[in-house]
């Protein structure tokens, strides 16, 4: 390979893996503000609130958890994308788009496997829980 081929590949990968950078810094933002929420939720669940303003305070930690689920399936295509290059399988054309799932079966497959990921169930699984037990306590008069 030559230096200037090289030097076109390292620059390619190195573009690749500052989107994926950008994908994991997003998700440690989704998980910042899913934590801020959950404690608002338990701080806001000792006052006088209605029940159900408690309740939808819940939607944004869900809605969290289905982008930090996407840009999770996103980065993984990025990284397919990053080892197709480094294998010589992807022509260096300096294209950022990462590789298209073909069918709903593969989409959908991809998004359980980003649920079964330990970076997702093991936060948003004991957060979802927490504000679901504090929302079940307010409704049932415990709090």
């Amino acid at each position: 390979m030559s230096e200037k081929n090289l030097e076109s590949k390292i620059s390619y990968l190195q573009m690749i893996q500052s989107s994926i950078d950008r994908m994991s810094t997003t998700s440690a933002i989704f998980k910042g503000f899913s934590a801020t929420i959950i404690t608002g939720i338990s701080a806001v669940s000792f006052t006088e609130i209605n029940k159900w303003v408690l309740f939808l305070a819940v939607l944004p930690i869900v809605c969290f958890l289905a982008l930090d689920v996407y840009y999770l399936q996103l980065e993984k295509r990025y990284r397919i994308l990053y080892n197709e290059v480094i294998s010589g399988r992807h022509k260096i054309d300096f294209n950022l788009a990462p590789p298209k799932i073909e069918t709903t079966w593969d989409m959908l497959s991809t998004i359980w496997k980003s649920l079964k990921s330990p970076s997702i169930y093991l936060f948003y699984g004991p957060t979802i829980i927490i504000a679901g037990i504090i929302v079940i306590m307010k409704f049932a008069g415990g709090i």
